[in-house]
């Protein structure tokens, strides 16, 4: 197994025997040169983990380089068949990034579960990989924290009723239509005279949508007590008993799965919630089927984008600081453009926004790249008119990178390096230390603490 955190880069030029995080590499020291990679949701631009190998025959010698990026995930490479498990980054302190809390808080903010899509890949149908019992693989404790924070996100706008079929075996009376075959079987043959089995429609909150969602609350402590030590086991226990105080009306139904679509927009956070119910049920079955298992386990592989989970963050914060409607728009496309965050506040800052999970921020200007990147947006005519600015002012610009993890000199990036200066006016966007970019004209960088475990 290859184990490695994000932002993870190696170059070994010696013998690969030097190399200690892989097991085994005599089984690819037939291959002259290789290449190989995993892509995030089969995407060219998004590329989870890169690895090659090369042998140089002159010398018998083989040369590694390995390179992650802003995910986090279980996966195998799949020309070498090797299994891959990058972690969250740890800091200077030794502390891991707390994923779970990032998501919790992120999704306090309503408008974040109009974004969860892209934000996690997981692989039911692949093989599932084996690997050690102590790992605890962070997809399990992913979905139950997101899973929790849509149907809470439900059970406080109120479930969702609806009409449903009841069938019941009435006394002295009717009620809808009588089921003939149901009522010769169960009632007539056995000279129930005064008994109708009936079927009819009700309307309230005892769905099957609610009741599968009902079924998936009740098997979240089985799968929380691996994870009972963690920081996060309280937070999502309260949370957990808040919901299943929403479904008191509907009863209990064991279920598999569930395909359903709701279309009301109103409602539209079901659709998040039926899918992520139902891979959290498919972990469930495995989970029973193999709890004799005691040193390994089987977890299906999986991808989690830590930079789209920054963004979520980071609007998160961002949407405390500026609450009122449209003060924060959150990934509007303009000219097949797309700026992470434009903010078009009440206290008169008019800016766009980029959150760069780069950690390297901390310490440097931002890259020619970024930079330009963010300065082409600040030129849009479109942008302009959102607004309402005249042409000749220029728009303010914004860097939001994270200050709590480890810097670390990215190689063939090309960094500015030039001194930054304090800046503590009025050009807060929160409630952190900004710097201005002595490179670039109204250009910042604003960090903002992650938090750790």
């Amino acid at each position: 197994m290859l184990r490695i955190s994000e932002h993870f880069e190696f170059y070994d030029k010696n013998h690969l025997a030097t190399f200690q995080k892989i097991d085994s590499w005599e089984n690819y020291y037939d291959l002259s040169v290789q290449e190989d990679l995993i892509k995030f949701k089969n995407d060219n631009d998004k590329n989870c983990v890169i690895l090659n190998l090369q042998k140089r025959e002159e010398k018998a010698e083989f040369t590694c380089d390995i390179k992650s990026s802003y995910y986090i995930g279980l996966d195998k490479l799949p020309k070498l068949n090797l299994t891959v498990y990058v972690e969250p980054k740890i800091n200077n302190e030794k502390f891991q990034v707390d994923y779970i809390q990032m998501l919790l808080d992120a999704l306090k903010t309503s408008e974040n579960f109009n974004h969860l899509d892209g934000l996690i890949e997981t692989k039911l149908e692949e093989d599932w990989i084996e690997i050690k019992s102590d790992l605890k693989p962070v997809l399990t404790p992913f979905l139950i924290a997101q899973f929790l924070a849509v149907v809470q996100d439900l059970v406080r706008k109120g479930l969702k009723k609806s009409y449903y079929t009841v069938q019941e075996n009435l006394n002295s009376r009717v009620k809808g239509k009588i089921l003939v075959g149901e009522q010769i079987k169960h009632n007539l043959l056995k000279n129930r005279l005064t008994k109708n089995i009936c079927q009819y429609q009700e309307f309230g909150f005892d769905t099957e949508v609610n009741q599968f969602l009902k079924h998936v609350l009740s098997v979240i402590p089985n799968l929380l007590g691996d994870f009972d030590q963690d920081s996060q086991f309280g937070q999502l226990q309260e949370i957990l008993n808040y919901c299943k105080g929403g479904f008191y009306q509907v009863n209990s139904k064991a279920y598999n799965k569930l395909k359903f679509h709701e279309n009301n927009p109103f409602y539209r956070n079901y659709n998040q919630a039926i899918k992520i119910g139902n891979q959290i049920l498919a972990l469930q079955d495995y989970n029973i089927s193999s709890q004799n298992l005691h040193d390994t386990t089987k977890h299906p592989p999986f991808w989690i984008d830590m930079s789209k989970l920054f963004e979520l963050y980071v609007f998160k914060q961002l949407k405390e600081n500026f609450p009122d409607k449209d003060e924060v728009q959150y990934h509007k496309k303009f000219n097949k453009q797309e700026p992470d965050f434009i903010l078009n506040t009440n206290c008169g800052i008019k800016a766009i926004v980029d959150a760069k999970y780069k950690p390297r921020y901390q310490n440097g200007n931002p890259s020619m790249n970024d930079a330009r990147q963010l300065s082409g947006y600040t030129r849009l005519n479109s942008v302009y008119k959102e607004l309402g600015i005249k042409e000749n002012i220029l728009i303010p610009a914004y860097f939001v990178y994270p200050v709590n993890l480890h810097e670390k000199k990215m190689i063939n990036e090309d960094i500015e390096t030039d001194k930054l200066e304090d800046n503590n006016t009025m050009n807060k966007i929160l409630n952190s230390n900004l710097r201005k970019s002595s490179t670039y004209i109204d250009m910042f960088l604003q960090e903002v603490e992650l938090p750790l475990n």
